[in-house]
């Protein structure tokens, strides 16, 4: 069961899970109120078990509090995919066991390509990867795509939506890779990882060149 959270600490909740850890000061800038309007709804999310503390000290001045989100807060995000992870696990049982995980997975990975594919058309390869954003943020996962160059762009994700099933089975996250690398069209490499420890998932992706075909030297042909 998710807890339920007013707007005011859903936004805390998710200033938190984007940046790691804040103090109250921190968190009350990135909203726009006061630290004191911040630490009301911070001791309300400690009591619920929702975030931790610890003790921030600098060389002059007073110590501060740092505020990261504890492990249950996991429940306030988008988490969809909990349905899946059962299905998974009952057709790897179905499937004969572990080997047959990667066709599981292969079987995911074309269901989610053909339903997705249609909204890629007619987008150049920037506008691709900002879809993929989309993409992924409404299956859970709060991601968020920028541009690096006219060849790369850079696509994060906040949040896990099948982190359970990610740190049991590799093929997960393969199957997210192979997802993107088919809906995109472009070259994925994986730079961080929530399910290694990770405080995101950050993945570069590159644009293929396009393939003119090798000049033949007979000028007849």
């Amino acid at each position: 069961m998710k807890t339920a959270l007013s707007r005011a600490q859903t936004r805390i909740v998710q200033h938190l899970k984007r940046a790691g850890s804040s103090t109250a000061k921190e968190i009350a800038k990135s909203q726009g109120v006061t630290p004191m309007a911040v630490q009301h709804h911070l001791t309300v999310l400690e009591k619920a078990g929702l975030i931790s503390t610890s003790l921030q000290r600098h060389h002059t001045g007073r110590p501060s509090y740092l505020y990261s989100l504890s492990d249950k807060a996991q429940a306030a995000f988008p988490n969809e995919y909990g349905e899946l992870a059962d299905r998974i696990l009952r057709a790897i049982a179905g499937l004969d066991g572990q080997p047959k995980i990667a066709r599981v997975f292969a079987a995911v990975r074309r269901n989610v390509v053909a339903r997705s594919a249609p909204r890629m058309l007619g987008r150049n390869f920037e506008d691709r990867v900002a879809e993929m954003a989309r993409i992924q943020s409404e299956a859970g996962y709060m991601a968020e795509s920028r541009r690096l160059d006219d060849e790369k762009c850079e696509l994060t994700e906040r949040n896990c939506a099948i982190l359970h099933v990610a740190q049991n089975y590799p093929e997960a996250c393969d199957c997210e890779m192979s997802v993107m690398r088919e809906l995109v069209g472009a070259t994925v490499s994986r730079t961080e990882h929530i399910a290694s420890g990770g405080l995101c998932c950050r993945y570069l992706i590159q644009q293929i060149p396009r393939y003119t075909g090798a000049r033949r030297s007979n000028p007849h042909w």
